[in-house]
């Protein structure tokens, strides 16, 4: 059956019908007063017309039972016509089929129909001559309300698929807009790094000039000073504007704390250690002073290969190894744990490798030889450091 949003109408609607039918029939009995027994008649007549409030739920039963009904109510008035209440139900739950079922209970229901109207013909025949239009005629008209209420489906499938091509054609115009609005951004960042980076160029070449004037005129050099100052601050707002249209429209105002560095390092292992997870850490080589954004790199890199850790692996122990040279910076975490199930790589995988390869580095992750699951990557620290 068809899934069909009830409004308040409708449930209205649903009372109301049937309320009003069983009114009528009444009303009818009791003017006409047909031959037979008037109770059985009456409670007949009421079965015929009071299930309809449920015709929209279950038509094909609603139909069994107005039809079982209708002949109940012909056979106790011996053979007398039914109400017109009992007429006017067996059309709308013909309406209610073409409108509602699936094609195998209109089927079904119609089939229905046509043995109580079969019925009901040979039990007038009974009692009076039999005619040909009194088999006719109820076809006819239970025939219009099947065709009314086909029309009315096909209508709300039409309404229907209208409204989810007009959703989804908003939100392709939507997602259009997102990547305009995204390629536009990106346009601008280029044109905005390259006004960057050619203040800092000239930055480099004034402090040079300073450098060189510093020794034969002190008081010369503070020409090119004073341009560097000028350059940097004005390279300092391209940069935040350029940050500005990096920044999600939707992550709100940037943070103003300082970002995390390596002295954060015993915090994360607290932060595990709260979950059931032991951390070491150990450190070979003499340490460098790391960039701070080189650094900010490594940070996150140890972050984000821990809580794959917690999150994925069911690890109870990892180790933490930062190994220093003069070429590069080498992070291994390892953990006794499965590692993240399936054959993708996570957003925490991406994310490591996009930081290693910003500055030059590579990032692997996978099973460790000795059981467990692990991440290396190298960082150089020529441009880094």
């Amino acid at each position: 059956m068809l899934t069909v949003r009830a409004t308040s109408a409708q449930a209205w609607l649903d009372v109301a019908v049937p309320a009003l039918l069983a009114v009528l029939a009444v009303t009818q009995l009791v003017v006409d007063e047909p031959p037979g027994d008037p109770a059985l008649m009456t409670v007949c007549a009421l079965v015929t017309v009071l299930p309809l409030a449920a015709r929209r739920r279950a038509p094909v039963l609603v139909t069994a039972v107005v039809g079982a009904g209708t002949v109940g109510q012909v056979l106790a008035a011996d053979g007398a016509p039914a109400t017109f209440a009992s007429f006017v139900a067996v059309m709308v739950c013909v309406y209610t089929l073409a409108r509602e079922a699936r094609p195998v209970g209109i089927a079904a229901g119609l089939a229905i129909v046509t043995v109580a109207v079969t019925v009901l013909t040979l039990l007038q025949a009974r009692a009076e001559p039999f005619q040909p239009f009194e088999f006719v005629y109820p076809l006819f008209y239970f025939g219009a309300a099947g065709a009314l209420g086909a029309l009315v489906r096909r209508r709300s499938e039409r309404l229907a698929a209208v409204e989810d091509r007009a959703v989804t054609l908003e939100r392709e115009l939507q997602r259009e807009a997102e990547l305009a609005a995204a390629e536009e951004r990106a346009r601008i960042a280029r044109e905005l790094h390259d006004v960057v980076a050619h203040g800092l160029s000239l930055m480099v070449v004034q402090a040079e000039a300073a450098e060189e004037l510093l020794g034969r005129s002190p008081t010369a050099a503070a020409q090119p000073l004073q341009r560097v100052q000028e350059t940097g601050r004005q390279a300092l707002a391209e940069m935040r504007r350029l940050l500005g249209v990096l920044r999600d429209p939707e992550a709100g105002p940037p943070a103003t704390a300082p970002q995390p560095s390596l002295r954060r390092l015993p915090d994360l292992v607290r932060e595990a250690a709260d979950v059931g997870l032991r951390v070491d850490v150990e450190v070979a080589g003499e340490q460098i002073a790391l960039s701070p954004g080189l650094e900010l790199a490594v940070y996150r890199i140890v972050q984000e290969a821990l809580t794959n850790t917690r999150r994925h692996a069911g690890a109870s122990r990892a180790c933490v190894q930062l190994a220093y040279s003069p070429e590069a910076l080498r992070i291994e975490v390892t953990d006794d744990g499965r590692g993240p199930t399936g054959n993708r790589d996570g957003h925490g995988l991406i994310g490591m490798r996009e930081r290693a390869a910003l500055y030059g580095g590579t990032l692997e992750a996978g099973p460790a030889d000795t059981g467990g699951f692990r991440v290396a990557a190298v960082l150089p620290l020529e441009d880094g450091r």
